[in-house]
């Protein structure tokens, strides 16, 4: 079971937090851990016994304690993810590349606590190898060596391997956000594709030629500079085990 941890002085913000995850995750019919905390110092007192591995909390007015309070759990648990909220002119210090996976959330209201708490969990099941889902009425966690491309259309994105193609809830830019730590290459050619470099056969001005022989539009000349970048960098680093790219 995922512990999930939520930090908040004030009550309202505690129990609109807690409250919208829970009915979030009760929706999916998943059963998670759940701790409250109205400070930092409570927090702190607790790792030792009950470290969290998915913490909401607020960074707005701190005077480093949570900062430093978060960086002691993400020793503790190394999959540690946090969500925060943040003034708007916050610039974060340099040590917060340490508390990566850490994402800004724009503000408590269910348009943005239940996509962020999706993007934590999945994020959470994921290691280095795979990627994670949600279809009703169940997670999936599909190796990413065989996903072809992911392609969205309004709020779902598209999954599309070898021998599946699902649907899911999700912005293709949190499926690019979560796929960009991980020891792959998957390359953005259009608003709506991120393709796998590996499943790459050709490409030129216009489209991508896929190892199945289908073909993805490219929309922008930045995409398409950025493409040709990586897969002839690829192409160098790998020679002699990648396919050979070229312009069609």
């Amino acid at each position: 079971m995922v512990n999930f941890a939520f930090c908040y002085e004030r009550d309202e913000r505690l129990d609109l937090v807690k409250n919208e995850i829970l009915k979030y995750f009760q929706r999916r019919e998943v059963q998670i851990a759940v701790m409250c905390y109205h400070n930092a110092y409570e927090l702190l007192r607790c790792l030792d016994c009950n470290c969290p591995d998915i913490l909401f909390c607020d960074m707005e007015k701190e005077d480093g304690l949570m900062r430093s309070t978060v960086l002691k759990a993400k020793r503790r648990n190394r999959k540690l993810i946090s969500i925060i909220t943040r003034q708007e002119d916050y610039t974060p210090p340099v040590e917060d590349v340490l508390l990566e996976p850490m994402y800004i959330l724009p503000d408590l209201s269910r348009k943005y606590l239940w996509p962020y708490a999706s993007l934590a969990y999945e994020t959470f099941l994921d290691d280095s190898d795979s990627f994670s889902y949600y279809v009703r009425p169940e997670y999936f966690h599909v190796p990413i060596n065989e996903i072809r491309y992911f392609a969205s259309e309004g709020r779902r994105t598209h999954i599309i391997t070898a021998s599946r193609r699902d649907s899911f809830y999700q912005k293709l830019d949190m499926v690019e956000t979560r796929l960009r730590p991980k020891n792959c290459q998957f390359l953005r050619i259009h608003k709506s594709y991120l393709v796998n470099a590996g499943c790459v056969s050709g490409f030129n001005r216009d489209y991508v030629t896929l190892t199945t022989g289908e073909r993805l539009r490219i929309s922008k000349y930045e995409y398409y500079r950025s493409l040709n970048a990586h897969l002839q960098d690829l192409k160098n680093t790998m020679s002699g085990r990648r396919p050979q790219y070229w312009e069609q």
